[in-house]
């Protein structure tokens, strides 16, 4: 998978990639805070990006969020959203780190999460009320701050 490359990778070397081309090529760059952002809601998945231009992580998104379709694309690892955290764990093996269910003032109770330590980066996996699907994909770097 293409994409698993980019993290890290300034984004002058993957703009001419065809996958940045279908993803990417009408999403306009966005500022945030500390970071630059490229979403492409339509295609559910997004770029942030360092002050650098590096880019720090990915998010593939199932479309239970408003306005953001789901990602229809090859997910990393041969992920589906219909996996359950039982399922995803039977084919990753136990994660590195793990959390949520906690409150939080801003979000309510958190989802529950796996992490897993890659080669390169990270892989986060966010998962439905009741652990049934995954809601949220992210590859996120270990290096880029």
């Amino acid at each position: 998978m293409e994409i698993l490359n980019w993290i890290g990778e300034n984004i002058s070397e993957i703009k001419d990639s065809s996958s940045y081309s279908r993803y990417f090529e009408a999403s306009l760059l966005e500022k945030g805070i500390d970071v630059y952002m490229l979403f492409n809601p339509l295609l559910g998945i997004d770029l942030i990006l360092t002050e650098t231009y590096d880019i720090k992580a990915i998010h593939f998104y199932s479309g239970k969020e408003p306005e953001v379709n789901q990602f229809s694309d090859k997910l990393p690892f041969d992920l589906s959203f219909t996996f359950s955290r039982f399922e995803t764990r039977q084919i990753l093996g136990f994660p590195n780190t793990s959390g949520g269910g906690d409150f939080s003032f801003l979000y309510g109770i958190t989802p529950q999460w796996d992490k897993y330590f890659c080669d390169g980066f990270n892989l986060h996996l966010q998962f439905s009320e009741g652990e049934s699907s995954i809601e949220l994909i992210t590859l996120d770097s270990q290096s880029v701050e």
